[in-house]
């Protein structure tokens, strides 16, 4: 390619330019910097006859074969900096805004109403396996006004503060609740050994102040793990897993293990410094095993089987087993067989009768579908090599878009992120933009923008690829992408 004739110095200050290297005698003279020959990008302004990228048809210089070659990548600076990192242990920080408190800096809702608005629409943003939040929203109610503890006020609190939060946005009110809950639940935590009922209210506000967490804008600080973490280690101190069929405590432990399991996924890919739980740093798995807490195992559950349970279970174990693909170890006959072994768990989960529930319906069909092709694709890609293509997994893909995946409305970040990862051709990443969309509306203020931001990154990183004859790397790329935020992602 031939240099510019004249700087971009002088050609914005519309004289003639010497054409000097490195830089023009005129511009040395004048003492301002020279800007130099080389290409820049620019942008068309509106109305701009005379650029081509403006025009409603593509440029007639080109003919419509070459036009048909033309290959664009719809990228961002935050893309380009993922795709040419490499390092990541050093992971790349992309740090968005800080949400910002709503103007009503003084606003104050009464309680009773906070909790009207929570037994009316907050609840529906609670994150569960299953789209019914209603079983939820009762037994945190009914537990938040049946004591005068300092659990009880600690979960009342968080309640509030939640309800609050999903009524105004981040606002004083919501976050002088929140203060006030964490306050009592710092008193909770040197009464030493609580009891059940206690133990229950206790686990409940952390989960509450977790969803407060998860629901701030892209920004959260990330506490909703700690508060997770919190309610499991409450649970196992109280043994209320020995209790499952307590309604209460049965549904209670529904909705924090459900959250639990999701968190090993993000854990997982997240590199950053260690997290307060312990990981497991030995590539035995029979000595990872070991480190599973009790709740993530197959809990004895109500007949029938409960297949979500199953499906979480077999994510939750495989996140903690996964190596990566290039370390020596992940090629040992132990390790191989035991991704086997989850595979053939993942493809079996139909077998247990899906129908044999008596609350199972069209949408918990789907989603137990939904849920099992994304674990097992996440386990074939997860296991791949870099340098080697994933087998039998096109038919599982195209099935997933055929049905499953655009005939329900998925509710939950992990299949989605799975599925959309897959989406290589403009049709399937509109059916996912669409389906985003149509769930965005199901979850109220609980917003899928980061969601989708993260998706259309990965897109990008795979469009990067296409000149390229090196396969992605998807253990790197999902890595990447997910240590690019300062703080650990829900996936729930």
């Amino acid at each position: 390619m031939k240099s510019r004739k004249d700087c971009w110095t002088c050609k914005t200050r519309r004289i003639p330019c010497d054409g000097g290297l490195p830089t023009c005698q005129k511009c040395a003279r004048a003492r301002r910097v020279c800007q130099g020959y080389g290409m820049r990008l620019s942008w068309p302004r509106d109305n701009d006859k005379k650029r081509a990228a403006t025009a409603g048809s593509p440029p007639m210089a080109l003919s419509r074969s070459r036009i048909a070659k033309l290959f664009f990548v719809n990228t961002t600076w935050q893309d380009m900096e993922l795709y040419h990192h490499q390092n990541p242990m050093q992971p790349l920080h992309l740090v968005p805004a800080a949400p910002k408190l709503c103007g009503q800096h003084h606003l104050e809702v009464d309680h009773i109403d906070l909790i009207r608005y929570f037994l009316d629409v907050a609840h529906l943003s609670l994150v569960t396996f299953t789209v019914n939040t209603l079983q939820i929203r009762d037994v945190l109610v009914r537990m938040a006004l049946t004591s005068d503890t300092v659990q009880g006020l600690a979960l009342y609190d968080a309640l509030l503060a939640f309800s609050s939060l999903h009524r105004n946005g981040y606002n004083q009110q919501a976050m002088q609740l929140k203060i006030s809950a964490i306050q009592f639940l710092s008193a909770s935590s040197k009464e030493g050994s609580l009891t059940s009922a206690k133990a229950a209210q206790h686990a409940a506000a952390s989960m509450l102040l977790g969803a407060f967490d998860i629901l701030l804008p892209s920004a959260s600080s990330g506490e909703w793990l700690w508060y997770t973490q919190g309610a499991m280690d409450t649970i196992q101190a109280a043994r209320l897993e020995d209790q499952l069929y307590e309604r209460d405590f049965g549904h209670l432990l529904d909705w924090v293990y459900f959250h639990d399991a999701l968190s090993r996924f993000p854990m997982h890919h997240w590199h950053h410094a260690s997290l307060t739980r312990n990981v497991p740093t030995t590539n035995n798995p029979k000595l990872r095993e070991a480190q599973y807490p009790p709740l993530a195992r197959h809990r004895p559950a109500l007949p029938p089987p409960n297949l979500s349970y199953t499906i979480l279970n077999i994510l939750s174990e495989a996140c903690d087993t996964l190596l990566d693909p290039r370390d020596p170890a992940s090629r040992s006959k132990e390790y191989q067989d035991r991704l086997r072994a989850f595979e053939r768990r993942v493809e079996n989960v139909h077998a247990t009768q899906v129908w044999a529930s008596p609350d199972a319906d069209d949408d918990t069909a789907l989603a137990v579908e939904v849920w099992q092709v994304a674990t097992r694709v996440y386990l074939a890609r997860a296991s791949q090599s870099p340098w080697e293509m994933a087998a039998d997994l096109e038919d599982l893909i195209d099935r997933a878009f055929a049905g499953p995946i655009v005939n329900c409305v998925c509710p939950h970040f992990f299949p989605l992120f799975i599925i959309a990862c897959e989406a290589r051709t403009d049709h399937r990443r509109t059916a996912i933009l669409n389906l985003i969309d149509s769930a965005e509306g199901i979850l109220h203020v609980r917003s899928k923008l980061w969601l989708k931001e993260l998706i259309q990154s990965v897109w990008v990183h795979q469009d990067l690829h296409e000149d390229t004859d090196l396969l992605v790397n998807y253990v790197d790329v999902v890595s990447d992408l997910i240590s690019s935020s300062p703080h650990v992602p829900s996936f729930v």
